[in-house]
């Protein structure tokens, strides 16, 4: 379908509704029933939206032009009041730690075995097929369910899809997978900690799971034999916690990654648009040291040369700068004379040791190739211009940072109260930096 453009009475805004995002490890949409399509959509505030409506997406802020944020999973809605949730769940108590007005706020979808309930603003813009014609359409639960992801408790392992668990699914509850799957989390498990003092072996169609007999609570048991049921399927749990599996942030301004892969390998890469960081998810800073270099062509055709954690090369990248540079005259490097550009030859000026004046050229001109890539500013002063003498400055900087903590707390008040003794901090990001104050030195400071 292409993109539409909706109006909804009474505004100027303009909504524009695209196509659900095709499924992948960081879109999470389950497709809508054949036959059913966004050009069955309109749009609607919250408040006008109906029993039996089919809801699809929200948009994001205006004024001006408004674009569809799709929910996950389209439900057919089930209007009621904010704050007579029978369930309890997390997004109600989330709402009510905040103190959240009941009259601004509407429940278009009471909590169920999988899902919270769908908490929005009154006035909040819907996208809507509307009852009267869902009826006439497959229902929502003709379209084939989205797998659960899930990953062994060192989070690297993984993804594992399984059949969707319910909301109140334990760590420790079973997940129910195929047989490639279960074939690839016996697989794994030999190089987790959590398989450390477990062993796999398949008889036939059975996966049996045993562990260390020096470690057994009862003697003799054998261990955990699993059997595919009568769909094929595995039902793996109690040996390990689950933990569901979501993309790693960036460890630089944690904003979520998308996976990319690299010579064979699977990176994530930050979507933010002022971010060229890479990682290899595992939450180790050192892991990311190995990742594996790449280049890019930027809008001048200019190569840059990355490191594999998204920092430019600027050595590679000026010797590649360096050797895309046409020479004087039409000549080619081997049809020179042996002098450099400043007239030396060997012993004076050779490529491991060059002469002053070459030296200082090659110097100027990573200044300019970093300048232009904006890692520093451009050079104002040429050879020749440079002052005598230069001053000592002392500068105090004032910066703000963001620094994300986890923690195991039983609300959101507890772990507003506990997170700087309890958390661990997992990321930081300076969002903010102002100069204070600059002053001249009379002597450099000296070293402690």
């Amino acid at each position: 379908m292409p993109e539409r453009t909706l109006s909804l009475p009474g505004s100027t805004d303009q909504f524009v509704l695209a196509e659900r995002p095709a499924i992948t490890l960081t879109d999470r949409y389950r497709p809508l029933p054949e036959g059913m399509t966004l050009g069955h959509a309109t749009v609607v505030r919250a408040h006008q939206v109906r029993p039996e409506d089919v809801v699809v997406a929200f948009f994001t802020d205006g004024p001006g032009t408004r674009h569809a944020e799709h929910v996950p999973q389209a439900f057919t809605a089930h209007p009621r009041p904010f704050g007579s949730c029978p369930a309890q769940c997390e997004e109600c108590e989330d709402i009510h730690t905040h103190g959240a007005d009941a009259d601004r706020y509407l429940c278009l979808d009471g909590a169920g075995d999988r899902e919270d309930c769908v908490i929005v603003y009154r006035s909040t813009p819907v996208a809507i097929i509307p009852a009267a014609t869902a009826v006439s359409l497959p229902p929502l639960d003709s379209a084939p369910l989205l797998p659960d992801l899930f990953t062994l408790d060192d989070g690297e392992s993984g993804p594992y899809e399984a059949l969707p668990v319910p909301r109140a699914f334990g760590p420790w509850d079973t997940i129910s997978v195929t047989r490639a799957t279960a074939e690839q989390i016996a697989a794994d498990l030999a190089t987790t900690h959590t398989g450390r003092h477990l062993t796999c072996q398949w008889l036939h169609d059975a996966l049996l799971i045993s562990s260390d007999p020096r470690l057994r609570t009862e003697p003799g048991r054998p261990g955990r034999l699993i059997r595919p049921d009568a769909d094929g399927r595995y039902h793996i749990g109690g040996l390990w916690p689950w933990e569901e599996w979501s993309p790693p942030t960036c460890p630089d301004c944690s904003t979520a990654t998308e996976p990319v892969d690299v010579e064979d390998e699977r990176v994530w890469r930050c979507t933010a648009a002022d971010c060229n960081r890479r990682t290899y998810g595992t939450g180790d800073p050192d892991d990311d040291e190995t990742l594996p270099s790449y280049t890019e062509t930027n809008a001048d055709g200019a190569t840059i040369v990355y490191h594999g954690t998204g920092e430019i090369d600027i050595e590679t990248t000026a010797e590649l700068a360096s050797q895309d540079r046409p020479h004087e005259d039409g000549q080619d490097a081997d049809e020179d004379d042996g002098l450099c550009p400043n007239n030396n030859r060997p012993p004076e000026c050779t490529e491991i040791d060059p002469c002053e004046a070459c030296a200082q050229d090659e110097d100027e001109e990573a200044a300019m190739i970093e300048a232009s890539m904006g890692l520093r500013r451009a050079p104002t002063l040429s050879r020749g211009d440079q002052p005598d003498t230069a001053d000592t400055y002392e500068v105090t900087v004032l910066r703000t940072e963001r620094i994300t903590f986890t923690l195991t707390a039983s609300s959101a008040q507890d772990a507003t109260d506990r997170y700087l003794i309890d958390g661990d901090e997992t990321a930081s990001t300076t969002t903010a930096t102002s100069i204070e104050t600059v002053r001249r030195l009379t002597q450099p400071p000296t070293s402690m």
